[in-house]
């Protein structure tokens, strides 16, 4: 998903966030689990009351795999990226299950490129030999989408556009 958030104050600063497509909010597979919690344990109880307590202490084992699998996966696809263009520099803040990295680029001298060479386009930001892929776990159209808002905000802060 594509946020496009434009402020102005001083400073024009232009602001856009790509967000991993998720399915579910991290609240709401914690509400999934905890309602599969509770069904898995109601089922177990009947056989822990009637004598047979491996099939609780199975059933916890179960659900402690099933919740690290559920956080694994969630993690896993947990990625965002925002980007901030202002009449000097833009800034990359790229955060993943990995770790933050921010990077940081003179506006006159960044160059926005789009590979086409595989299966789906490929959005670069770079200046010389550094260049950091921008949006790969979002769609091909919202890559392309912020594409163009890069070079439409990249646009109004070059040397000619900053002169008239």
């Amino acid at each position: 998903m594509l946020k496009i958030e434009a402020s102005s104050g001083e400073r024009e600063t232009r602001r856009a966030e790509l967000l991993s497509n998720l399915s579910l909010t991290f609240d709401r597979l914690a509400a999934v689990f905890l309602v599969l919690s509770a069904i898995t344990l109601l089922v177990a109880l009947l056989p822990t009351l009637m004598g047979f307590w491996p099939v609780f202490a199975i059933a916890m084992v179960h659900l402690a795999i099933v919740g690290w699998c559920f956080r694994l996966a969630w993690r896993g696809h947990w990625h965002r990226q925002e980007v901030r263009v202002d009449a000097e520099r833009l800034t990359l803040v790229d955060c993943s299950a990995r770790g933050r990295f921010e990077h940081r680029w003179p506006t006159g001298w960044v160059r926005i490129e789009i590979d086409r060479s595989g299966r789906e386009p490929r959005l670069y930001v770079g200046m010389h030999d550094e260049r950091t892929e921008v949006g790969a776990f979002v769609p091909a159209e919202e890559r392309l989408e912020a594409a163009e808002w890069l070079r439409q905000a990249l646009a109004t802060c070059t040397a000619p556009a900053a002169s008239r």
